[in-house]
């Protein structure tokens, strides 16, 4: 008779987030004014084979979101990590819409790097604009 074995994944929480903040310094220096965790791991419901879902924002950008995406890939993370590049105008406008992402980012929403202020002003609309 063979044996069968169990085996637990267990994701090691602060090392990722230590990983994405360094990810996120480098983030800042190619030009986001803000880095910022949703999701699982934002939650905390995370499990062993999470992503990290990271929000980016810059200034400004001529190009579509998902060519933007290219700049900010490079990660070192023992999770994969999903990218989303917004500019402040693309985020004010999701604001005004009310959007999952902003609800996301204004309930959930870590900032791993960059200007706090953005979380802020997401949290203060969407505050001004509950029923």
């Amino acid at each position: 008779m063979g044996s069968s074995e169990v085996r637990f994944f267990k994701l090691n929480y602060e090392a990722v987030i230590n990983e994405l903040r360094e990810y996120a310094k480098k983030a800042l220096e190619r030009g986001a004014l803000s880095v910022i965790l949703v999701g699982s791991l934002a939650r905390g419901d995370y499990t062993a084979f999470s992503d990290a879902d990271i929000i980016i924002i810059v200034e400004e950008g001529s190009e579509r979101p998902i060519d933007r995406i290219a700049k900010f890939m490079e990660t070192k993370a023992s999770v994969d990590v999903d990218v989303r590049v917004y500019t402040l105008e693309e985020i004010e406008n999701m604001m005004g819409c009310r959007s999952r992402i902003i609800h996301e980012i204004a309930e959930h929403g870590i900032i791993l790097g960059g200007k706090q202020e953005i979380i802020k002003r997401i949290k203060k609309a969407i505050k001004q604009k509950s029923p």
